[in-house]
Order: structure tokens, then sequence, then C-alpha cells
């Protein structure tokens, strides 16, 4: 069969003709030419750009249909009641369980039955390619201080092979690791959870001074809380008593809910020696994804939210 396409009338296990009329009716308006109103239509093109030769006789044949005539592929199938021939297993596509009463047995046993109304050209590169299954990736370890690092972008998921343990867990860190003996591969969040990276590697994510918090918090914040890109260094911001959680990097836009973090910042600029105004332009600048940025930060026991800013 090769890789093109077949589209056949059955009934009762034999070919049979189909309605030139509704083939003309489908085709013709994805002919890319003027078609003489006593020949077939012999090519056509799909709104994507894709094409195809088109042979009919018995049946309808489809040389190499690309994505997009794969859906004019569904409608003449629809619109007939026709069988898709495939070029690999399973063989054929019928819209309906009649469809796959009326196919050669031969055939019946490798058939897969579409409802006419789902049959698309989607539905026929599902069963061409069919799509594998996601894979079910392990529930990550908690991070007090990084409650959320897959929102944050610090981890995300991949099959990839972890620097400190060696093992594919399903998701990697993507963020800044430090210290004299950094692995070469990205590490696993499991190994920065446990303890494992800081240990056997002596590295740590973030900056945190314990006069500034809890001697405990501030270790958990260095060796076992994913870190995420900044442009300058800084230290972990706290509050109440605690190291503060790590919300997200943000722009104006987004600091815009969240008044006691402009507040804080405008008090941080002041500190800088700005004037009122070369604040007010500086908050107005800051941008997610670019500089000036900021970094969200939420109190873990008021919910006070906190936010540090730095560009180049």
């Amino acid at each position: 069969m090769g890789s093109g396409i077949y589209v056949h009338m059955f009934r009762d296990g034999d070919v049979v003709p189909m309605d030139a009329s509704v083939v003309r009716e489908v085709l013709e308006p994805h002919a890319p030419y003027d078609v003489p109103d006593d020949e077939p239509v012999e090519w056509v093109r799909a709104a994507d750009g894709s094409d195809a030769e088109v042979h009919t006789g018995d049946g309808v044949y489809f040389d190499r249909p690309g994505p997009g005539v794969l859906d004019v592929i569904a409608e003449l199938a629809r619109r007939t009641g026709a069988a898709i021939l495939l070029p690999s297993e399973p063989t054929a596509i019928v819209s309906g369980e009649e469809g796959l009463r009326h196919l050669p047995e031969g055939l019946r046993a490798q058939a897969v039955v579409v409802p006419p109304a789902v049959l698309t050209g989607q539905a026929i590169a599902q069963v061409l390619r069919p799509r594998p299954e996601p894979r079910q990736r392990p529930m990550l370890p908690p991070f007090p201080y990084h409650p959320d690092p897959v929102a944050t972008g610090s981890i995300v998921a991949a099959d990839e092979t972890c620097g400190c343990c060696g093992h594919d867990q399903g998701w990697i860190y993507t963020g800044p690791v430090h210290g004299e003996d950094v692995p070469d591969g990205r590490l696993c969040p499991y190994c920065i959870a446990y303890g494992t990276a800081a240990e056997r590697h002596g590295v740590f994510f973030n900056e945190a001074e314990a006069r500034r918090m809890p001697a405990e918090a501030a270790r958990l914040i260095r060796e076992r809380t994913p870190g995420f890109a900044t442009w300058q260094d800084w230290g972990w911001p706290a509050h109440c008593g605690d190291a503060a959680e790590f919300r997200g990097v943000v722009g104006v836009k987004e600091l815009a809910p969240h008044p006691d973090a402009l507040d804080r910042l405008r008090r941080r600029c002041a500190e800088w020696g700005w004037a009122s105004g070369a604040t007010e332009d500086f908050l107005t600048a800051l941008d997610k994804d670019g500089q000036p940025t900021a970094y969200l930060f939420r109190c873990r026991a008021c919910a006070t939210h906190l936010a540090e800013a730095d560009f180049t």
C-alpha cells in the first residue's frame, strides 16, 4: 500500500462504487486548479499548504497525503460512509459499526471504529501515529520555603539523569548550583530535598543568613531548597521570625495585587538613596521576563508579601 491512503466503499465484504458526485463535491473545493467537468479531481491542497495527488477508480487513492489532507479524507469518509485503508496496522478506519460490518473479514479484525462525529484528520493521524502514554512522574518532595518550584520554573519534568544520584527521576532542577565541586549534570529535586547533593558535593543553592532567620531555616534554604536565577546576590528575606517562602519572579503587573510588596521595594529604594521619582520609574519598569525584575515572597506566618528587586 506504500505511504498512500485509500478510501473504499464496501458492501458485504465486496468493494462497491462510490457516489462520484459526492466525491467531486468533497474534493473539488480543495483542488488548486480548475477541474474540467468531465474529469475527476487529480490533486488537492489543504488549508495548511499540504497536498496530495488523487487517483480515482474503484475508490479514491491519496498519494502521500500531508496533515491537512487528512481532513479532506475524513470528510470524504463521513460523507460517503466509506472505509479509510491505511498503510500500517491497524489497517482500516470505519465510521461506525455499520461500516465495520461490511468490511472483508480480513480487514474487520484490524479495523478501528470511529464515530462519524469525531472522524477528523486528527483522528486519522492519531491512528497512524499513536501518541505515547504520558509518563507517570513521582510526587515531588516538599520544599517549605519554595512550595511550588514547578510553577516558578525551578524544577521541570524531564527524562534526564541526575548528576548526583545517577538516576532518571522524572524531574530535573534548572536553577543555580554554587560550590567548588558542582556536578557535571543537572540535579534531581530529591538529591536537593534530602541534602544528598549538599553533603556529597558541598554545594548550595541560595544565599541565606542565619542572623535574619533561625539557623535551621537558613541551612534548609542554602542546602535543601531549589534556587532561582538572579542578576545580583542578595540574602533570602525573612518575616515574623522565619524565612519567607518564594512565590516566583514577577514584574510590575504581577506586583499590582500586592501593595505590601511594592511598599517594601519603595523602602529598599529609599535605602539606596533614590528620589521618589526615580523609585516610581524603577517600579514601573519591573519586568518578570527581563530587567529590572522582582522576586515575590510571602511570610509563612502572617501572609504578608515581600519583594526583592535587582538588575545588572
